[in-house]
């Protein structure tokens, strides 16, 4: 079903769907951040295979601008959960928020210009990213 609405204008047509999204995946349950990350997931992929156009860049602008530092918030609380896991589904369970974040982040920065937040947050991911191949 997410993936059907992703692929329309989900911030005119849907504009509840995110925020609650939100609220997801900044909730402490990692459950419940797994599947909203999977859902924005789906969302963003378009953005990789579309081309360039007004409407295009004001839907990036306002994921962007509604979900860029939980994205960021949650990768790094992915990473620092990861080095404590004691079992192997709070393992798996925060793996799949890292590689979620990651594949978000990919398909907003598919486009040309780098968006100036990531530009900002660009030694967070990296170190995110390394902290991941190291683990």
């Amino acid at each position: 079903m997410i993936s059907l609405m992703g692929k329309r204008n989900v911030y005119t047509e849907w504009p509840n769907l995110v925020p609650e999204l939100c609220t997801h995946i900044g909730s402490q349950n990692d459950a419940n951040c797994k599947l909203a990350l999977e859902c924005v997931k789906k969302i963003c992929k378009k953005y990789r295979f579309m081309f360039r156009s007004d409407a295009l860049y004001n839907e990036m602008n306002y994921m962007i601008e509604s979900l860029s530092n939980q994205l960021i918030a949650s990768l790094i609380k992915a990473i620092q959960e990861m080095k404590v896991a004691n079992n192997d589904v709070h393992l798996v369970t925060v793996l799949a928020i890292s590689n979620s974040v990651l594949h978000i982040i990919e398909s907003i920065l598919s486009q040309e210009e780098l968006p100036d937040f990531y530009e900002e947050k660009l030694p967070e991911i990296t170190q995110a990213c390394v902290e991941i191949l190291n683990f």
